[in-house]
């Protein structure tokens, strides 16, 4: 069991990282001249994740969520995107082996989850419409693991709530006026 515990640490000093590497890209990103920009863009986005992860206590997860992006335009090919999202909060059901840290069993715990994704987006405009693709990365934060462990009662292990994410993949903006588009149902992996 020690080896999990100095597992995690590891994982929390490679956030701790991860962390500063975000922050000093976003200082870059802030530090760009604007006057490059053609114009930004701002979206309402709604959300459906399929979890379904190749190892889970937990089962697969469908997540409804909704957020919304922010974009910077650098002429008609490249937008830097941030792109920040919320998913309602479910139950989980975990089955948990018994072990040194936890009696084991069956035990629910809520959780919600949140993503904050920043990255390029490449844009190929035509006539009223837009190709695009883009690749964002970030984090993710989520409750369950943290409820999970108090239900359980297990000692010994801290669980970070907090951990990479990504997404890539691309669709199509359609003009719907000079000021307003509709992006339809689009592809990303996560």
């Amino acid at each position: 069991m020690h080896l999990k515990v100095m597992h995690l640490k590891v994982m929390h000093l490679k956030m701790t990282h991860f962390r500063w590497l975000l922050v000093a890209g976003l200082a870059f990103v802030a530090s760009l001249r604007l006057s490059y920009a053609t114009s930004g863009e701002t979206s309402v986005v709604y959300s459906l994740v399929v979890y379904n992860p190749a190892k889970s206590l937990a089962g697969d997860r469908i997540l409804n969520g909704g957020g919304g992006s922010i974009g910077l335009n650098l002429g008609d090919n490249l937008t830097l995107k941030a792109e920040l999202q919320g998913y309602a909060t479910t139950t989980f059901t975990f089955h948990l082996p018994a072990s040194a840290n936890a009696a084991g069993g069956k035990f629910q715990s809520q959780g919600s989850m949140f993503t904050y994704l920043f990255g390029p987006q490449f844009n190929f405009p035509m006539a009223k419409k837009r190709i695009f693709g883009e690749a964002l990365f970030g984090g993710a934060n989520t409750g369950a693991y943290g409820d999970l462990f108090r239900a359980a009662n297990v000692t010994g292990l801290a669980a970070h709530n907090n951990g990479f994410a990504m997404a890539i993949g691309g669709g199509i903006d359609l003009e719907i006026s000079k000021h307003v588009g509709l992006r339809p149902p689009n592809w990303t992996t996560s």
